[in-house]
């Protein structure tokens, strides 16, 4: 009803507008007439305002056309937006404010774009770590419950305890390395890597990490040979970045053979700390190189082995949290990873 008003009132006042420019059509006319009593003159000033009539009316006409037009033009563009496409309406040759207002809403739906697909990804890996996880799951806990009601047996030869006590260790561990992984996995999620940078020793920060793989390493009958170049102070966060260099250490030593021994050096090179870790592992094909570090990344000769693909993605972000970056690059029989770490100056 209000609606009905509304339109009533706006048709009336429409009416009276043009009564009055008719009014004032015919008035002004006559006006001159009376004043300058010349015929011309009137006639003239008649048709001026005859002119002028028709065109306010067109260019009212061509100004209510245009307006529309940019405003169905805007929903088109609006259209492409909620459609995440990207889609030209304008053309793109113009500078004018509607084409870069065009060009605006059309990086937004490249970014949204990609944004979804970046989370449709995650989705899936986050989907398939979670199916990884369960699977992994299944054998050790399998084995405990198993192996433990073996023990309770009172029929047991020393050699079947011993047995039986081994399989349940490694079964113990399998788990211990899996809370520990879906740990990482949680921080990595939350963001609860929170960095203390202090001014200490790098070179205590490694052995720190090499310490950490050491038995590891011997058990898998890989040798380690470490040297120093350079004794070096920098500012950073000795245990995040042991677990950085520990994660590339372990990466070498799960995926080495038995005779295998990896290089670790570390020296001054200009600005930066370089740290050097090099194996002789199956080289990582070129292809592969940017994806190792990618969040629950796992290559092809990787389903071999025990993980989550969290590993190296924690080292880069730890790396590059405290200004640096890591560097991954085949060598002669194996591959080279390299972390570089700013020396600020006093």
């Amino acid at each position: 009803m209000g609606i009905k008003m509304d339109k009533n009132r706006r048709k009336k006042t429409i009416h009276i507008i043009i009564a009055l420019y008719i009014i004032f059509l015919a008035a002004f006319p006559a006006a001159v007439l009376i004043i300058t009593q010349s015929l011309p003159a009137a006639a003239a000033s008649g048709t001026g305002m005859l002119l002028l009539c028709v065109l306010s009316f067109a260019l009212d006409r061509t100004n209510d056309k245009y307006i529309s037009g940019i405003i169905i033009q805007l929903s088109k563009l609006m259209d492409i937006l909620l459609s995440v496409n990207d889609k030209e309406i304008f053309p793109d040759n113009e500078d004018t404010v509607l084409s870069k207002l065009q060009n605006k809403v059309i990086k937004l739906s490249k970014i949204l774009k990609n944004r979804s697909i970046q989370e449709e990804q995650e989705h899936e890996n986050i989907k398939k770590l979670v199916s990884d996880i369960s699977h992994q799951l299944k054998t050790p806990i399998a084995n405990l419950k198993m192996y433990s009601s073996f023990l309770a047996g009172t029929q047991l030869t020393p050699e079947q305890q011993k047995e039986y006590i081994d399989i349940i260790c490694l079964s113990i561990e399998r788990l211990n390395f899996l809370s520990e992984n879906i740990i990482k996995v949680s921080r990595l999620e939350s963001g609860i890597i929170q960095l203390k940078p202090q001014k200490q020793s790098l070179n205590g920060t490694i052995l720190k990490a090499i310490k950490d793989i050491y038995t590891k390493a011997q058990q898998n009958g890989i040798e380690i040979q470490y040297s120093e170049k350079d004794k070096i102070e920098l500012k950073h966060d000795r245990n995040w970045t042991a677990e950085a260099i520990f994660n590339i250490l372990d990466n070498a030593v799960k995926y080495g053979s038995s005779g295998n021994t990896i290089y670790m050096s570390v020296r001054r090179l200009g600005m930066f700390a370089e740290i050097s870790v090099r194996d002789e592992n199956t080289i990582i094909p070129y292809e592969e190189r940017n994806n190792v570090f990618m969040r629950f990344y796992r290559g092809e000769n990787s389903n071999r082995q025990e993980g989550l693909g969290v590993g190296l993605y924690l080292a880069r972000e730890i790396v590059v949290k405290q200004g640096g970056y890591i560097n991954l690059r085949a060598s002669g029989n194996g591959n080279i990873f390299t972390i570089m770490l700013y020396i600020e100056t006093d």
